[in-house]
């Protein structure tokens, strides 16, 4: 069974945010899309990211290995 995906979206992005937020994803090889909103002056940017029914597990180093 493969990983499951969904869109997280970012809204209401300046031209700059959006085009940033574009640029990072690409750069990590996510599928992006960018919509403009009804008020024509904000975008939405969309990520089609994994996500997992487990939450994140904490990282190791900040936990004392005294309290086990």
């Amino acid at each position: 069974m493969g990983m499951k995906f969904t869109w997280f979206h970012h809204t209401d992005c300046s031209n700059e945010q959006a085009d940033e937020l574009v640029k990072r994803y690409k750069a990590r090889g996510v599928r992006v899309e960018r919509s403009l909103n009804p008020d024509y002056v904000t975008w939405t940017v969309s990520a089609f990211l994994p996500t997992s029914n487990t939450p994140a597990r904490p990282d190791n180093r900040w936990r004392n290995r005294m309290w086990g």
